[in-house]
C-alpha cells in the first residue's frame, strides 16, 4: 500500500512538474538563444538506474557487458565483446554491446521527450577507447526500428573529450542499415539516447560524465547567428563584406532581404 502512495505520490509530482515548466514556456513563447539543456548527468547510482545495458549474451552469445559508476562519480561502461558463436545457439553473428537511457516517465499528459529544435549540438563529455563507438537517438515513429546514428571516434584515447555532433549530422538506421531514403530526424521528440559497439572483438570502455544538447555562441539551432557585415557562402563558410558592399550586391537572386520594421 505504501508503495503504491510512493508511485502516485511521483507521478502526481512529475505531472505538476511538467505542466509548469509548459506553462511558463508558452507563457514566455519561449523561443530565446540558450547556451545549453542538460539532459544527462551521472553522479550518483540513481542516475544509472534509468539506462538499459544490452549486448549479444541476451541471445546467446559471448560478449560481457557492465553499467556503473565510477569512485569520481562518472558512469562506466564497460565489458569484453566476443564474436565467436556459442556450439548449439541459433545465431548467424555476433559482438554486439550497448546502452540507452530508458524513456522519460510518464506524466498524467503524456509522455515528456527531449525537445532539442532550438540546439545545434548533442554534446558529450566523455572518455573512451580506441574503437569506433556509435551514438544512438530514438524520436517518435510510427517504425520501432529507426534509429539515427552518428560515428564517433576518440582523438585523444584514455582522456577526457567533449564531443560535438551536429543533430543534423545523424543518420536514419534501421535494423543497422543505413536507408536509402533519409528522412528528418524529429528532433522536438527524442525518445533515447544510447550508445553502441559492434563487432570489435576485446575490451571496451566507455566513461561518460554528462550529455547536453547545446549551441554554440553563433548558433541556435539550425540557424547561424551573424554579426552586421558578416555571411554564409555556399560551403556554408563565414565571409565578410568588403566597405561599401552589400548582402544583395554579392548574393544577388540567392538571398531575399525582408525590411526591418517596413511594410512590404
Amino acid at each position: 500500500m505504501a508503495d503504491g502512495l510512493r508511485v502516485m505520490s511521483s507521478y502526481f509530482k512529475r505531472s505538476w512538474s511538467y505542466m509548469k515548466d509548459e506553462t511558463v514556456a508558452a507563457i514566455r513563447f519561449d523561443t530565446e538563444w540558450k547556451k545549453e539543456m542538460p539532459m544527462f548527468q551521472f553522479q550518483k547510482v540513481d542516475d544509472l538506474q534509468d539506462w538499459i545495458v544490452g549486448s549479444d549474451a541476451d541471445i546467446g552469445g559471448l560478449s560481457e557487458a557492465y553499467w556503473g559508476l565510477t569512485p569520481k562519480n562518472s558512469a562506466l561502461f564497460w565489458g569484453t565483446m566476443s564474436t565467436k558463436i556459442p556450439e548449439g545457439v541459433r545465431i548467424d553473428r555476433s559482438g554486439y554491446a550497448g546502452i540507452r537511457s530508458q524513456q522519460r516517465p510518464l506524466t498524467l499528459f503524456h509522455r515528456p521527450r527531449y525537445d532539442t529544435t532550438l540546439f545545434r549540438y548533442l554534446a558529450i563529455r566523455a572518455r573512451g577507447d580506441t574503437r569506433q563507438w556509435f551514438v544512438n537517438l530514438q524520436t517518435e515513429s510510427i517504425y520501432p526500428s529507426y534509429l539515427w546514428q552518428h560515428r564517433v571516434y576518440f582523438q585523444r584515447p584514455g582522456e577526457w573529450e567533449t564531443i560535438m555532433i551536429p543533430f543534423r549530422d545523424f543518420v536514419l538506421t534501421s535494423n543497422g542499415y543505413v536507408q536509402k531514403r533519409q528522412i528528418a530526424m524529429d528532433r522536438a521528440k527524442i525518445k533515447t539516447v544510447g550508445f553502441s559497439l559492434v563487432r570489435q572483438p576485446g575490451d571496451f570502455s566507455l566513461e561518460i560524465d554528462w550529455i547536453k544538447a547545446v549551441n554554440s555562441p553563433r548558433t541556435m539551432g539550425d540557424y547561424d547567428i551573424l554579426e552586421p557585415g558578416e555571411y554564409l557562402d555556399a560551403q556554408g563558410g563565414l565571409r565578410k563584406l568588403k566597405p561599401g558592399e552589400s548582402l544583395r550586391e554579392k548574393l544577388g537572386g540567392n538571398i531575399r532581404i525582408f525590411p526591418d520594421g517596413k511594410d512590404t
